[in-house]
């Protein structure tokens, strides 16, 4: 047996832009941790003897302090921790207590984080493993390591600290995703997760593919092999989750229609088997159309997000998003006329915006597509991205900003951003005057309250809107 503890560490100290007058995200949505919880099943299936426990101390209200305390008593033989890079202080921080309640057992960390800095996060003696990539196989082999007292072997994507140094290469990959269970939901409490734009209060989160073949400019995601679970397989956890009393369902993925073929074929399983349930899901505007729209909402589709990101064809070229803004209005005229919600993502600040003037074109577009919710954010060059090495190249970012955060993490940290043609105070100016105008626009009060079908649904949205018009100091940088 190896008893594993996978934690998803507080976040008291996640770094985020000096943004006045939003709200925090997080404060208004709230999702189980997922990956571990894939994780915690791909343990129990290599040995069903394997003691797993799930620790989300985000959702249970625990400090640094708590986790180790409770880490502690466990006396388990391996601890993972799951990592953001905007939230690697608590995660350090949580590391530190563990050891410091005279904990032995390995500590491994993975995550989105681990893409960008294996090495730097290594090098903090506290943490003996990294992931990167798929974690379930290569987590599985460690474990089976540990219970069996043998040498760790090399994996692709399993980095380790040896007398002070790291070693590793590769990424961990799981080519057929319907191999892996279905991430194991008895580990959590699922009703203490919700999201706002759902219909009930308890939202399933399910992540139907891994990958993108896309390159977009501003995103720091390595360029992976995209992976697919079959529709009947993505179905199967649907009614898992059923007998828990779930059945409203947020696909999670950035590209659940990578395909229209894809959403229809999944539209006519859930009919097939004559479920009845409500889902969302994110996607790309150019894989959208009225009939697939009305197939997925007769199947219970109820909302869509769609990244748009930017307002022009040459803005949308240069960031190599494949899409128009054309495009656009028609796959969210398409969301509506179906009878399905619809959202729209913008990003202001790229290095094509040179004047103030263009912000606010983009503001009077995302109007103008009229979409039931909008989300702006200011740009961020994260490592890894093409602008980022853009920016760097340009003499418009430190390039240590972020390496130096990881190397030794602070509470104050910042992230820099790339000042090419308005200063940040601008851009920060810009993004919460879209806001503010947005969501107090009469034609959007309006449709909202004509949309409510819920005593939990009028109270989410009461909780948002308040939250986005209270004074807030910051938002998160994810």
């Amino acid at each position: 047996m190896c008893k594993t503890i996978l934690i998803n560490p507080p976040r008291d100290n996640v770094v985020h832009l000096d943004l006045k007058g939003f709200v925090d995200l997080g404060d208004i949505s709230s999702f189980p941790p997922i990956g571990l919880m894939y994780l915690a099943q791909a343990l129990r299936k290599e040995n069903p003897a394997n003691d797993v426990r799930i620790l989300d101390s985000v959702a249970e209200g625990m400090d640094h302090q708590a986790v180790a305390a409770y880490v502690q008593e466990q006396d388990p033989d391996l601890v993972g921790l799951t990592s953001f890079t905007y939230t690697f202080y608590d995660v350090l921080e949580t590391a530190k207590a563990i050891r410091a309640a005279n904990v032995t057992a390995p500590i491994v960390v993975g995550g989105p984080h681990m893409f960008i800095f294996p090495v730097e996060t290594l090098q903090h003696e506290v943490f003996d493993y990294g992931v990167v990539g798929d974690g379930e196989d290569i987590l599985a082999a460690l474990c089976t390591a540990i219970r069996e007292k043998r040498p760790v072997p090399d994996i692709p994507g399993l980095y380790r600290t040896q007398d002070g140094k790291v070693s590793g290469s590769g990424v961990g990959q799981v080519k057929d995703l319907d191999s892996i269970d279905i991430p194991a939901i008895d580990l959590i409490n699922p009703f203490k997760y919700y999201s706002t734009i759902g219909k009930q209060k308890t939202v399933g989160t399910i992540c139907t593919s891994r990958g993108c073949p896309f390159r977009c400019t501003f995103c720091q995601v390595p360029r992976t092999s995209y992976r697919m679970r079959s529709v009947q397989n993505v179905v199967n956890e649907i009614e898992h989750y059923m007998k828990l009393g779930i059945t409203d369902f947020f696909f999670f993925d950035d590209l659940f229609n990578i395909t229209k073929k894809r959403v229809n074929e999944f539209s006519k399983e859930v009919l097939r088997r004559g479920i009845k349930i409500g889902w969302m899901f994110r996607g790309r505007v150019d894989q959208i159309d009225l009939d697939m729209m009305k197939l997925a909402v007769k199947a219970g589709c109820h909302t869509v997000s769609v990244g748009v990101e930017d307002h022009t064809n040459a803005g949308l070229k240069a960031i190599r998003k494949n899409i128009s803004i054309e495009q656009a209005f028609e796959a969210t005229k398409a969301i509506r006329k179906s009878g399905a919600q619809s959202s729209s993502n913008w990003i202001i600040g790229f290095p094509h915006h040179t004047l103030r003037a263009n912000l606010e074109e983009m503001y009077n577009i995302a109007v103008k597509m009229d979409t039931d919710f909008a989300q702006f954010s200011v740009l961020q060059c994260l490592p890894g991205s093409e602008l980022w090495n853009q920016a760097l190249a340009e003499g418009g970012i430190s390039p240590d900003s972020w390496k130096s955060y990881i190397q030794a993490p602070t509470k104050d940290f910042r992230p820099p951003i790339w000042e090419k043609h308005m200063t940040a105070s601008e851009l920060f100016d810009a993004y919460s005057s879209m806001y503010r105008r947005y969501y107090t626009r009469p034609k959007f009060l309006i449709r909202q309250a004509l949309a409510i079908r819920s005593i939990p649904e009028l109270l989410s949205k009461m909780t948002t809107f308040l939250k986005i018009f209270l004074p807030k100091t910051k938002v998160s940088a994810s």
